[in-house]
């Protein structure tokens, strides 16, 4: 059943991947971080042998693809680029640096043997309260996610590795996360032509090679069903209205907002709704799914599915592309444009060589399943000693209890300049009690806000802040410059604050 896209659990293909490979069942791949990848080298070495197993058995190449979004979604570092994301890009409010971050994306996953990127996400980003997307938008202006998503699509797609314009018909103005439920959309027809569906329209004018589905039901649509099994959507909205050619990919169907009515039913309502490629994600059994769908076969969806594995290239760059030194200048670049000042009454520093810095970050933590945050190490401590010799790092966990706040207040207590980063702190009670603490006894902490910049609703009475959108080193080092004078902040906030 060439509809369905497979994944499975390991660093190297199992003897049946392999032979469905061989015999012309499977046609494509779906690779996760940790489970699949654990480096460049490796991952090269994992796609080759599926390429191999293609050419053994006289197939086509397969379809393999990844999440490497950049920001808050990366599936393969370790020497990667690592890109800002994309709210970063919003802020820079620059077409150029799009295309370059989608260049970058594309030339290193190819190089990879990566042919599909799920990426960019092009939902607008309208609701603070959104727990999945935040700074994996572009922003909330359908305006600008559009113009940035088709130059990232634009970058990617010449470099050979198709993007996935993502997740349609919009998952930005959800309040519940598709992993754990489905959200409702109750906007009027006109309200998500106006705006949800404006950066899509864009994607296809570009050209965007495929479509992700969003797990969400819009009731000007389709009172009953999700996007993804609802055949209004996919294939009267998307092909017919929309004009859209190019292949229909489902979002994982492991999550709970489809797989709720079982794993079978719903691939085969997705499979009728009009998807291209069923995304199976970590759903047990999946090659004995082949027997149970294959009465469905789309002839149009094996026939994109075909011309899409003729599409991809048989050359591939050097893995010495991998973060050289022109992608690590562009990701530089992005997050120096993209630093947002909102308060500055103590930026830039004004500090003497024997003054004492303390700075205090959260462990960063997967905050959804669609995250891999967990793997970074935030370095704005090591950014900040690069320009002052007296700095101490103080670490607290996200959610932290008491005590830990308590202790971190300790030890800023005699600190000359305390600085704080956060990351979702309007959702975290603890970090938002550290930053009024510290401003209540008068040390005027200046606040950073590495994801949305929705923090500053937790404590609207801080004076100095500014948004990275990013915990990458790259944005670190890049608030780090601002903090000491030596560059400006020129990000424009690309969300509306409520403060």
């Amino acid at each position: 059943m060439l509809q369905l896209m497979h994944s499975f659990k390991g660093l190297t293909p199992l003897p049946e991947i392999v032979d469905g490979i061989r015999n012309g069942q499977i046609s494509s791949f779906c690779l996760f971080a940790r489970i699949n990848v654990t480096s460049p080298h490796q991952l090269f070495d994992l796609t080759s042998a599926l390429y191999r197993a293609a050419e053994e058995g006289g197939q086509l190449p397969p379809i393999i693809g990844i999440d490497q979004e950049g920001g808050q979604l990366m599936a393969v570092t370790g020497g990667t680029t690592e890109l800002p994301g994309n709210m970063a890009l919003g802020a820079a409010r620059s077409v150029e640096l799009a295309e370059k971050a989608g260049m970058v994306l594309g030339r290193e996953l190819l190089a990879m043997g990566v042919n599909l990127n799920f990426a960019p996400s092009l939902d607008v980003n309208t609701n603070p309260l959104n727990p999945v997307i935040g700074i994996r938008s572009f922003g909330e202006d359908p305006e600008l996610v559009g113009e940035l998503g088709a130059a990232l699509i634009r970058g990617m797609q010449k470099e050979g590795v198709m993007a996935t314009a993502k997740h349609f018909p919009g998952h930005g103005d959800t309040a519940f996360d598709t992993h754990y439920m489905t959200p409702t959309i109750t906007h009027t027809r006109q309200r998500t032509l106006e705006v949800e569906l404006q950066p899509f329209r864009v994607a296809i004018a570009e050209g965007v090679g495929a479509c992700m589905t969003a797990h969400v039901r819009f009731e000007a649509f389709d009172k009953d069903s999700p996007a993804t099994m609802s055949r209004t959507v996919l294939h009267d909205l998307l092909r017919n209205e929309m004009g859209f050619t190019g292949l229909t990919i489902t979002d994982a169907m492991d999550m709970h907002a489809v797989n709720q009515y079982g794993s079978v039913n719903s691939v085969r309502s997705a499979i009728e709704a009009g998807a291209d490629l069923i995304l199976l994600g970590h759903l047990p059994d999946q090659l004995a799914m082949q027997s149970q769908t294959y009465d469905l076969l789309n002839n149009a969806a094996v026939q994109r599915i075909q011309q899409a594995r003729m599409r991809i290239p048989k050359e591939r760059p050097p893995l010495s592309v991998i973060g050289c030194g022109e992608h690590q200048q562009i990701a530089h670049e992005i997050a120096a444009q993209s630093i947002t000042q909102l308060r500055g009454k103590n930026i830039p520093l004004e500090v003497s060589t024997d003054d004492m810095i303390v700075v205090i970050t959260p462990r960063p933590r997967d905050l959804t399943p669609a995250d891999t945050s967990a793997d970074v190490r935030i370095s704005l401590v090591d950014a900040i000693r690069d320009y002052h010799p007296l700095v101490t790092g103080v670490e607290i966990d996200y959610e932290a209890p008491d005590e830990h706040v308590r202790r971190a207040l300790q030890i800023a207590e005699n600190a000359d300049v305390v600085i704080v980063g956060t990351i979702a702190a309007d959702r975290d009670e603890s970090q938002a009690a550290l930053v009024r603490a510290l401003h209540e006894r008068g040390q005027a902490p200046i606040v950073i806000a590495m994801r949305t910049p929705y923090d500053i609703t937790a404590f609207p009475m801080i004076e100095n802040y500014l948004c990275t959108y990013s915990i990458r080193a790259v944005s670190m080092d890049a608030a780090a410059r601002v903090l000491f004078g030596k560059a400006t902040a020129p990000g424009v906030l690309p969300c509306s604050l409520p403060v």
